[in-house]
């Protein structure tokens, strides 16, 4: 029973007590209070009785009826870094109106996070879908695979579509393909992101480079738009890749960590993955760094290994993977005059709000590592009922964003009850998503747990 405490050792962030109660209103209500933070709007239609147009703003709402909007992108390239104030009003239907830039009615959805507009006035017929802006964004937090979607593209009076797909590598570059009747074009850009969640992307191909101006907002998605002089287009990006995590990464200290990638499609995929310390800070990997770039042609398969040197180092590994990409990890214990130990350990949705452990306490030590995978602090709540299914313990771990724990679970606090018991654990955030890896001892030997995400 000694070794399981050198993979996972003590050291939790704080714990509290106590179950989260969910209080749900039979009526929608809303107020200025409800349209407040920051907001990325495209506006497309038409000006001046017929003139193709679109605009890409950013608009910031102080909760009380005061508006500012700054224009970041439009398709005559006037007016662009302008900042202009105004007011709104949100009636208790959610539906409201705003004078900044233009006048526009608007009614608010997702109780906030979106927000639909529409300008018919003075010769101007447009429409606007705003979204709210996502949580602490940075460049590293930006990769893998997004569809695109030019939804409204201008050269000249033509206005064209076109479809692709670009890749991030979470490191300022990313590369493209997107389709235009039936021509395909292949490029490559690097892109920012600031702390607001606006950025900008440079994007070359066929000899020119495109100017654009992007954000990341709630739900995934990214907007951009071409803000060059004389031409231009808006789009979406969508997440193509299926992003996972692999909640525990060991090596050092008599510990070896791998993990392995199979490409089962006909065409080759590239994809990032990163490696964090449980306080969220990049985990450089000895031979490889604190990212890799795994690059698998047609049916090809790879590994990256994290080897036994030096000192224990623990984390965990995050990877947007590719539609028909299969992952796993292994882990090894080498201790001297015992045979090596190895355990196969799959890889969580780093999408998911709830993960489900069957844990078997009675003669064996079960262990969890704890992942918070999103970009803002978050509290798990855990909760645990026997075998009959009667509630055993409860407790919550407080997790900053992107930052990850471990422990043995019936230390944690509020949870000494499964000790000598069998049962099922549920692990579950109310926003944000959580994952989660069991890892089961019985003296030197181990085996890992699949936590079920919901």
């Amino acid at each position: 029973m000694k070794h399981y405490a050198v993979l996972l050792l003590p050291g939790l962030a704080p714990l509290c007590l106590g179950f989260g109660f969910v209080v749900s209103a039979s009526a929608q209500s809303c107020t200025n209070a409800n349209y407040q933070g920051t907001y990325y709007i495209v506006y497309s239609g038409t000006v001046g009785g017929g003139q193709p147009f679109f605009e890409f703003e950013q608009n910031i709402a102080d909760g009380k009826g005061g508006l500012t909007s700054t224009v970041l992108a439009n398709s005559t390239g006037q007016s662009v870094g302008q900042t202009v104030s105004g007011t709104y009003t949100v009636n208790p239907d959610c539906s409201g109106t705003h004078n900044v830039v233009r006048s526009a009615a608007f009614q608010l959805v997702a109780g906030g996070k979106r927000k639909l507009e529409g300008v018919s006035a003075a010769g101007d017929v447009l429409s606007g879908e705003a979204y709210r802006a996502a949580a602490n964004c940075t460049v590293g937090g930006l990769s893998g695979e997004y569809g695109l979607l030019i939804n409204y593209g201008i050269v000249g009076n033509v206005v064209f579509t076109e479809a692709g797909s670009m890749t991030f590598d979470g490191k300022g570059g990313f590369t493209f393909v997107e389709s235009e009747n039936g021509t395909i074009y292949r490029g490559s850009g690097s892109y920012t992101v600031k702390s607001d969640c606006s950025g900008t992307a440079s994007m070359v191909f066929t000899g020119t480079t495109y100017h654009v101006a992007a954000a990341l907002v709630e739900g995934g998605k990214i907007l951009l738009a071409d803000n060059d002089p004389g031409e231009g287009f808006f789009g979406v990006l969508e997440p193509v890749s299926n992003r996972f995590v692999l909640p525990q990464l060991a090596f050092g200290g008599s510990w070896y960590s791998a993990i392995y990638f199979n490409n089962t499609n006909n065409y080759p995929v590239s994809f990032p993955v990163n490696f964090f310390a449980d306080d969220s800070t990049p985990l450089n990997v000895p031979g490889t760094g604190s990212s890799a770039s795994v690059n698998l042609a047609a049916q090809a398969s790879s590994i990256i290994e994290a080897p036994d040197s030096g000192s224990l180092v623990q984390g965990y590994a995050s990877v947007p993977l590719p539609p028909g990409v299969q992952a796993y990890a292994v882990f090894r214990q080498s201790v001297s005059g015992v045979p090596d130990q190895e355990a196969v350990a799959p890889l969580a949705n780093a999408l998911s709000t709830q993960a489900t452990l069957a844990f078997d306490d009675t003669n064996y030590t079960t262990a969890v590592a704890i992942v918070n995978p999103s970009n803002t602090a978050n509290t798990v709540s855990i909760s645990v009922v026997d075998n009959t299914g009667a509630v055993i313990g409860a407790g919550s771990v407080n997790l900053i964003a992107n930052g990850k724990t471990e422990a043995v679970l019936r230390n944690l606090t509020g949870l000494s009850g499964i000790a000598g018991k069998r049962g099922v654990a549920t692990f579950s955030v109310t926003s944000g998503a959580v994952a989660v890896l069991g890892l089961r001892f019985n003296g030197t030997a181990f085996t890992s747990i699949p936590a079920i995400s919901n």
